[in-house]
């Protein structure tokens, strides 16, 4: 559960960050490109946590630079507007993921959360 719990609240951050760079009628363009390319980063990215030994800012500072390379490429937008919208995205949605405990929030055993 912590996997689906990590990407919902991914794209609860990201999203409505992508959404506020765009004008209304852009809009659900913006989340739309936004949704697929955080659908294709997100995997990518935990494959890489997990199964090598790369320091976890440098795979964020990839996945910032590939999700600006691919808003660039699908929304038509400026490349510094893409990357802005990725760092700003992607440096929220890190911290607070990482604030978040997991253990406290699912786990069933309150022995665990207090100490004597």
């Amino acid at each position: 559960m912590g996997l689906a719990f990590d990407i919902l609240l991914t794209l609860l951050i990201e999203l409505p960050i992508f959404i506020l760079f765009y004008k209304k009628r852009k809009r659900p363009m913006a989340l739309m490109y936004g949704a697929l390319v955080n659908l294709i980063s997100w995997p990518l990215m935990h494959i890489l946590k997990s199964s090598t030994e790369i320091n976890v800012y440098l795979i964020d500072i990839a996945v910032v630079a590939g999700e600006g390379i691919g808003l660039w490429l699908l929304t038509e937008c400026g490349w510094k507007k893409a990357f802005i919208m990725s760092a700003i995205a992607n440096t929220l949605s890190f911290i607070i993921t990482n604030l978040i405990n997991y253990d406290l929030l699912f786990n069933k055993d309150m022995e665990n959360i207090i100490t004597p």
